[in-house]
């Protein structure tokens, strides 16, 4: 299960929610290319969920937006497309904009703090790897590269639309 992170602007967003194969097109060219629109966090998204939060994915009802938009939103694109493992999820520029503020506020040191393998692990947090050599730094390199992400397209004034596959 990778977690998956599209940056679409307004227009995109509004286009895919008519046609939503555009998003299967826009994730994921026929032509293989990978697009620079597109970031997973390959297997890091719950733990860094979790590091973020204290919940798991079971447990997202209990966490507050906008911290809870990391992975899902009430927004969904499509019922019918199953990206994998459920339906995409979007949040609009403005939720970007007060994730990104939400994210900012952890810096890397801050979250290596909060991180904390045992519990990853007793919490049952995909894919339970988090006590062994090194699984902290893949949480904190894929963590670094959410934030760029978020404020990326916090500054171009983009929508994200979130899956897991």
């Amino acid at each position: 299960m990778i977690g998956y992170f599209l940056q679409v602007s307004e227009k995109e967003l509004e286009e895919i929610l008519l046609d939503s194969s555009l998003l299967e097109e826009k994730a994921f060219p026929e032509d293989d290319s990978f697009p620079t629109a597109l970031m997973d966090i390959d297997k890091a998204w719950e733990a860094i969920f979790f590091v973020l939060t204290g919940h798991s994915l079971a447990e997202i009802d209990e966490v507050n937006s906008p911290l809870s938009w990391l992975l899902m939103s009430d927004h969904v694109v499509d019922e019918d497309l199953d990206m994998g493992y459920g339906p995409a999820q979007y949040i609009t520029p403005v939720e970007v904009k007060l994730l990104n503020s939400e994210l900012a506020k952890v810096s890397n040191d801050n979250f290596k703090d909060r991180y904390d393998g045992r519990q990853l692990d007793e919490a049952g947090i995909y894919p339970e790897i988090w006590q062994e050599e090194n699984a902290m730094d893949y949480a904190v390199d894929y963590f670094e590269q959410l934030k760029a992400f978020y404020a990326l397209a916090s500054e171009k004034g983009n929508a994200v639309i979130t899956f897991i596959s």
